[in-house]
């Protein structure tokens, strides 16, 4: 497998262009056939931050 790694500050702006190519998309058009459905019984068992873990900090003791 090959890791990306991708700055934001790389990243180019929008052009006017594509904005309103972008926003010209009917919610219709988009597909979604490559993601899998899912139900509200699959959300009831979501759990907020789990696999959220803060930075570390360094603690020194002078």
């Amino acid at each position: 497998m090959t890791k990306v790694f991708f700055k934001p500050s790389d990243a180019k702006p929008w052009t006017a262009e594509e904005l309103q190519r972008i926003k010209s998309i009917r919610d219709e058009d988009i597909d979604y056939s490559d993601i899998p459905p899912t139900s509200p019984e699959d959300w009831g068992k979501a759990v907020r931050g789990k696999f959220y873990r803060p930075a570390q900090k360094s603690a020194s003791r002078k």
